[in-house]
């Protein structure tokens, strides 16, 4: 049986009150034509007696108790209200009658409702050429939200042209194939994977896609014959992920990775995106269950196909093998779709057409969760599958899409204890790693790790153990530093450290002491000044190079016994501050 679901609503009574109505006459009077019954809700105020009665005042207009006995009367009673029918000609009299009662607190229209009937009206559907629609439960799903505009799902394929149901859906995309901004289809494959993601559906026309008000952003990554290099994928990747994509669909494939696919997925999901691939048709080939890529590439939902209106997998469909995982989920493979010229066509077969069923569905759940990652809405597909008979070989099982609208993600933000180095204050200066200590998520894991400087980012890393570079250049003085750890479910925690960046040189000067190229003898003695605005570490005395006394409190004094130096003697001071910023006064050389 097609799964139909409906939900009624009823609007509240304004306060509670009921009437008993009696000494009714006839439902109509002699020698009228009635027009219809009009239904009213008639109810008591609350310091009225309960056995009051506006019966007096219309017996003689002709009206009826609907809420005479059992059930009705109960529940009407709780509201202290009754409900009545009046033919449509004397409605008007009957409310001003009823109106001018003492005991009347209000007369009402009873309101007609309607159920909320989201199966589409779509002769694709009605027609029964959809049951793919009902397979996953679309129609309940629609009843919470048919998609929103702001959701954009990008489809890296042939182009897509903007026809039929998919009127009005298609933003402005680009080219790569012709580096143009000219991404309709001139193929057939990318219009109808987008009319199944986001197809309008309801409007008495063609079919219905998963997500009718989602937007489509198309991106020409294939050319003319269906085929597209590994480069021009991966620039749509960025080009969808920089322009707002939220879902990014991918009905293509092959056995083999690439870096540049690989980097370019990387760059979606650290952006929050949900990137979505077709599992490939090898099932009746050689290579049955063989890899393919982009689908097997981690965080990548590889998707692939049962057979016409049932669970089992549809024989074109690629699978996993014994001990694979990399086939994430199914969706029907057989379906309705329509091409680029506006044409509907049914029983097209491929997992290039469960993947978007997948991508509309998840742009539903992006509405409804605007906040959801990729990382929280792949989870939720995942976690709301329906499990498959024998479903070993798409490991979660059958998209579920109103199940999938009931799934949260996670709340708890990451964790970061500290920062190792630079400590709290520390005088910095130049190019140094920052380093935090403990970061670490439980559930969703660590997306990236950021650091901010003066509220400005400044680097990032994505791989444990952390360590992210900052160029204290054109910076003096305090210097406030974030570290901002991101899990994959897009929360965030948080750690700060204040530092000082010194790039200035400090001063130092010898103020008493041999000139230069003195003759000296017994013990040698000299006298240095030495300051830096953001403080000193220490003054030294190197001897021909070496350092021989170092002094670490002002002021600063040194002494040699000229008998135990060399006969030539090149004497310098060496100022250091607390960042490790270094200046030398004028060398002095001596002999004895």
């Amino acid at each position: 049986m097609k799964h139909v679901s409906r939900r009624v609503t009823v609007s509240a009574l304004s306060a509670a009150v009921v009437v008993t109505m009696a000494g009714v006459s006839t439902w109509a009077l002699a020698g009228e034509t009635p027009a219809g019954p009009v239904r009213l809700v008639v109810g008591l105020k609350a310091n009225a007696p309960e056995a009051a009665t506006a019966a007096g005042a219309v017996s003689s207009m002709g009206v009826r108790t609907m809420d005479a006995n059992g059930p009705a009367q109960k529940a009407m009673s709780a509201l202290r209200a009754q409900t009545v029918e009046v033919s449509a000609a004397r409605k008007a009299s009957v409310i001003a009658a009823l109106k001018a009662n003492p005991d009347v607190a209000y007369v009402e229209v009873d309101q007609v409702r309607k159920a909320y009937d989201v199966s589409p009206d779509d002769p694709m559907y009605t027609d029964g050429h959809q049951g793919e629609v009902d397979q996953v439960k679309l129609p309940a799903a629609w009843e919470t939200t048919k998609g929103s505009s702001a959701v954009k799902i990008a489809v890296l394929d042939t182009g897509v042209t903007s026809v039929g149901d998919l009127s009005g859906a298609v933003l402005p995309g680009y080219n790569y194939v012709s580096n143009n901004t000219n991404a309709a289809d001139d193929y057939g494959h990318g219009t109808m994977v987008a009319s199944l993601i986001a197809g309008r559906g309801n409007n008495n026309a063609g079919m219905a896609g998963a997500c009718w008000t989602c937007a489509i952003l198309p991106v020409k990554v294939l050319d003319k014959t269906g085929a597209g290099y590994d480069s021009n994928v991966a620039k749509g990747i960025v080009w969808a992920t920089d322009h707002g994509a939220k879902i990014i669909n991918m009905s293509l494939g092959g056995t083999s990775t690439s870096q540049v696919l690989t980097d370019a997925v990387a760059y979606a999901n650290l952006k929050g995106v949900l990137v979505v691939a077709s599992a490939g048709n090898a099932g009746l080939t050689t290579q049955k269950n063989t890899k393919q890529y982009p689908a097997a590439l981690t965080d990548v939902l590889a998707v692939g196909a049962t057979a016409r209106n049932s669970d089992a997998r549809a024989d074109f469909s690629s699978f996993n093998k014994s001990g694979d995982t990399w086939v994430d989920m199914a969706a029907p493979g057989i379906v309705t779709t329509m091409d680029r010229f506006g044409n509907y066509h049914t029983g097209e077969a491929g997992t290039s057409f469960s993947a978007p069923m997948v991508s509309g569905a998840a742009g539903l759940l992006k509405a409804v969760h605007p906040e959801y990652t990729g990382w929280s809405l792949s989870r939720a597909l995942l976690v709301s599958a329906r499990p498959l008979a024998n479903g070993s070989w798409a490991r979660y099982g059958m998209l579920d899409a109103n199940k999938l609208l009931t799934i949260g993600t996670e709340l708890d933000p990451p964790t970061i204890t500290g920062i190792s180095t630079p400590g709290e204050n520390w005088r910095m200066k130049g190019t140094f790693n920052v380093v935090p200590t403990g970061v670490g998520d439980a559930w969703s894991g660590v997306r990236n790790v950021d650091l901010y400087v003066d509220g400005v980012y400044k680097s990032q890393d994505r791989t444990a153990p952390y360590s992210l570079p900052y160029n204290t250049a054109g910076k003096n003085g305090t210097v406030k530093m974030q570290i901002r750890v991101w899990d994959k479910a897009g929360n965030k925690a948080t750690f700060d450290r204040t530092i000082v960046a010194d790039n200035g040189l400090p001063t130092v000067k010898i103020t008493s002491g041999p000139k230069d190229k003195a003759k000296v003898s017994g013990t040698v003695k000299l006298a240095v000044t030495a300051s830096d605005t953001y403080g000193m570490r220490r003054v030294e005395m190197l001897m021909n190079g070496k350092v021989i006394q170092t002094d670490t409190t002002s002021p600063y004094n040194f002494s040699f016994t000229a008998s135990k130096q060399p006969t030539k003697m090149k004497v310098q001071i060496r100022a250091v501050d607390l960042a490790g910023n270094i200046k030398y006064e004028a060398t002095r050389n001596y002999t004895r």
